[in-house]
């Protein structure tokens, strides 16, 4: 994949303060390394102890493109297209759901399916029925808060259903936390997928962001148990919600601390401390880490 490497070293004023440039350059080369021919990602190399060849999948499809987005790459126009091409063989016109090559459509699925077409720029009549697809089968509140972030990506305003019953479960959810789930996990997931619909908060939100501050850890991040480790899923979720309220953390130094903690020297980053690196640990840490300097630059 051609990329313009050189672009955030000539441009320094969209350089980042953390990762580095040249930390940036190294995972853009390990990211554009696992493109597929046929335009899509792997989730991860291929380990050689394995016979079975990779498989391109529309999660790290997704991963991918966002993350070169975050780091200041643009993609080529034939590179673009290339990408869109595999996004729309994941596309069953028939049902209106995506799905990973070879797989069933589901609610997780088609929404990454439309954030993935949409930040390739596909027009909205060429997966037009995703949407009605998701307004049919998103009941859950993990259900709605993913198909959140598609109608995000598609446009509020352009959404071709209300979203009155999302917003009734969103409410319900948080009204009714699970006493086995971190708070701020709950807080932040809510709180994020309100306001990414152009939701008001509920009164009974007042406290959203103090609990989110509150339950930092030690180690910069959030979790989803109240003891133990903290995990990047989660800390991604609470800092949606805070970039979102415009609130910076707490300890902005540990929780970079904590980013690094699961960067590779391959230049890809971990979902979890010394494992091997993942599109998905890629564009988690990716853009934690946009986020972090675009609130420190406004300080």
């Amino acid at each position: 994949m051609r990329v313009a490497i050189a672009f955030v070293l000539l441009c320094p004023s969209l350089a980042f303060s953390q990762p580095t440039a040249a930390q940036k350059k190294e995972t853009v080369k390990w990211i554009t390394a696992l493109e597929a021919p046929d335009g899509g990602f792997y989730l991860a190399p291929q380990d050689p102890k394995l016979d079975a060849a990779p498989r391109p999948m529309l999660r790290a499809t997704n991963g991918a493109v966002r993350a070169l987005k975050y780091l200041g790459f643009p993609m080529l126009k034939g590179e673009r297209e290339k990408h869109a091409a595999f996004v729309l063989k994941c596309y069953d016109p028939k049902t209106g759901g995506f799905a990973e090559p070879g797989g069933k459509p589901d609610v997780t699925m088609t929404s990454i399916g439309v954030m993935a077409a949409a930040e390739l720029g596909i027009p909205h009549a060429q997966y037009a029925k995703a949407m009605d697809y998701l307004k049919e089968n998103a009941k859950t509140f993990e259900e709605v808060r993913i198909g959140a972030a598609a109608v995000e990506a598609w446009g509020v305003k352009d959404c071709p259903f209300k979203l009155d019953e999302w917003v009734k479960v969103a409410t319900g959810f948080a009204a009714e936390p699970n006493p086995k789930e971190d708070p701020a996990r709950g807080a932040g997931s809510a709180v994020a997928m309100l306001l990414r619909l152009g939701q008001e908060l509920p009164l009974n939100f007042a406290l959203a962001q103090p609990i989110i501050a509150a339950r930092q850890r030690k180690d910069g991040g959030w979790g989803k148990e109240e003891e133990g480790m903290s995990d990047i899923e989660t800390t991604y979720r609470v800092m949606r919600a805070l970039m979102l309220l415009k609130e910076k953390p707490k300890d902005t130094k540990k929780l970079r601390e904590f980013i690094d903690s699961h960067r590779n020297k391959d230049g890809g980053y971990a979902t979890k401390p010394g494992d091997p690196s993942s599109m998905s640990g890629a564009y988690y840490c990716v853009i934690v880490s946009k986020w972090l300097d675009d609130m420190e630059a406004k300080k």
